[in-house]
C-alpha cells in the first residue's frame, strides 16, 4: 500500500512539474510561432487539469497535501537553501537535532528513560528505577525485612541536577573534616563546662545550668554553621510507626517521595532479627527517616511537614502530639537525648514551625536567631543505643 502511494506520488510530481514549466511556456512560444503556440500549450494545460481532482482555493486533495508545509513556509525554505552553502545546512540540521534530543523509544517498567538518575542505582536495599513502586515495597517490606540496617528510596532526579557539594544522607561515613572540627568545639564546651562546676562547688545544679546556658547555644550555632559550610545539610523527620503499621505508613511516604511531594529521600529500618532461641521479636516501632536537602531552609522543611499532614503521617493539632526533625550533623556527632552536652537531639518539632511564619527562610547567617527559639522539650527518645545512627 505504502509503495503504491509513493508511484503515485511521484507521477503526480512529473505532471505538477510539466505544468509548471507550460505556464510558463507561453511567453516562450508567442516569441516564435504566435498564436497557434499559444492555443496548443492551452489545449495541451487544460488537458492536465482535467485529470487533476481540484477544489476551490484549496489545490490537490490529498492526505500528504500539507507535508512539505505551506506555500509561504516552502518558499522561505528555499530562498535559505539557495543563499546558504552546503556547509551552513549541515551545521543548521546539527544544531536543531541537538535542541530537540529524540526521546527514548520505550518507556515501561523495564526500560528506562536515560535522562533520570538515581543515585542509589545498584544498592539492593534500594528502589531501582526499573521496579515499581509496588514492586519495590513487595520485595522489600520493612515489617519482615531483616537485612539492612536501611532500606531506602529516593526520588528520581534530572542527571546532572543534583548538588554536587551535599554531602548524601544515606553515606555510611561521616564527613571527616566536618566531624573533626565539630568535635573539637564539642571538646572546648565540656572544658568550660568542667571549669564553671569546679568554679562553683557549692552552687546548685540550676545554678550551673543557667551559666552553661548561653555556651549551650553558642555551641548549637557554632555546631551547625560548620555544617553548613561543610555540606552537611541534610536532616529528616522522624516517625516511628509500630511493626503492625510499619507498611502501611513505609507505603505513603515512598509514595510521596516519588511523586516528589515530600523530600528527595526517605528510608525505614527493617525488622530486627528474632531472637536465635526463642525467635520472638521485641521490636516496639521501626524509624522512618523523611529527609530534606537543607535544614536551615524553612520553607522547604515546612512544605514537607504540611505534606505529611494531608497525609496524615503527622498531627493536624498539636493536641495530639508532635513529630521532630533532626539535623544529620547531629546523628554523626552521636547527639541523642542523653548527651552530655545539654543540647537538643532535635532542632525542630512539628508544634514550633506551627508558630513560625510560612515566608521565613532562614541562612546560615540567620541561624543564631533561630537556635535562640523556644523549642518543646523531647516526649520521645531519640536514641536508643541501637546499632542504626538516626
Amino acid at each position: 500500500m505504502a509503495a503504491e502511494r509513493v508511484r503515485e506520488t511521484d507521477a503526480l510530481g512529473k505532471r505538477l512539474c510539466g505544468l509548471k514549466l507550460m505556464l510558463r511556456g507561453p511567453v516562450f512560444f508567442a516569441g516564435r510561432s504566435g498564436f497557434s503556440a499559444q492555443l496548443q500549450t492551452r489545449t495541451h494545460l487544460s488537458a492536465i487539469m482535467e485529470d487533476l481532482e481540484l477544489v476551490p482555493f484549496g489545490g490537490y486533495i490529498s492526505d500528504d497535501s500539507d507535508f512539505h508545509g505551506t506555500a509561504k513556509n516552502r518558499k522561505k525554505l528555499e530562498s535559505h537553501s539557495k543563499r546558504s552553502t552546503s556547509k551552513q545546512l549541515v551545521q543548521t540540521w546539527n544544531e536543531t537535532q541537538a535542541s530537540h534530543p529524540v526521546a527514548s523509544p520505550v518507556v515501561s517498567g523495564k526500560i528506562v528513560p536515560d535522562v533520570l538518575y538515581n543515585r542509589l542505582e545498584g544498592v539492593q536495599g534500594a528502589r531501582q528505577l526499573n521496579e515499581t513502586v509496588d514492586e519495590f515495597l513487595m520485595r522489600l517490606p520493612p515489617k519482615t525485612t531483616t537485612t539492612g540496617p536501611w532500606i531506602w528510596i529516593t526520588c528520581p532526579v534530572v542527571k546532572n541536577k543534583e548538588s554536587k557539594s551535599r554531602h548524601a544522607p544515606e553515606s555510611e561515613e561521616s564527613p571527616e573534616e566536618m566531624t573533626d572540627r565539630a568535635s573539637a568545639l564539642l571538646s572546648q564546651f565540656s572544658g568550660e563546662k568542667e571549669r564553671i562546676i569546679n568554679a562553683n562547688p557549692t552552687s546548685a545544679q540550676s545554678s550551673i545550668t543557667r551559666k552553661l546556658g548561653p555556651l549551650r547555644e553558642q555551641l548549637k550555632e557554632d555546631i551547625l554553621d560548620l555544617a553548613v559550610s561543610c555540606g552537611v545539610t541534610s536532616g529528616k523527620w522522624m516517625l516511628f510507626p509500630k511493626p503492625d503499621d510499619v507498611n502501611r505508613v513505609w507505603r505513603l511516604v515512598a509514595e510521596a517521595v516519588v511523586d516528589g511531594r515530600l523530600g528527595d529521600t526517605a528510608k525505614v529500618a527493617p525488622a530486627d532479627s528474632p531472637n536465635p532461641f526463642t525467635g520472638e521479636q521485641k521490636q516496639s516501632s521501626h524509624l522512618i527517616c523523611v529527609y530534606t536537602k537543607d535544614f536551615s531552609d524553612l520553607d522547604d522543611v515546612r512544605r514537607v511537614l504540611a505534606e505529611m499532614v494531608e497525609l496524615g503521617l503527622a498531627p493536624r493539632n498539636a493536641a495530639d502530639g508532635a513529630i521532630y526533625y533532626k539535623a544529620d550533623v547531629y546523628t554523626y556527632l552521636n547527639i541523642d537525648s542523653s548527651n552530655s552536652y545539654g543540647l537538643k537531639a532535635s532542632l525542630y518539632s512539628s508544634k514550633d514551625l506551627a508558630g513560625l511564619s510560612k515566608t521565613t527562610h532562614t541562612k546560615p547567617s540567620a541561624l543564631g536567631g533561630l537556635t535562640k527559639r523556644k523549642q518543646q522539650t523531647l516526649t520521645t527518645m531519640l536514641g536508643d543505643g541501637k546499632k542504626r545512627r538516626r
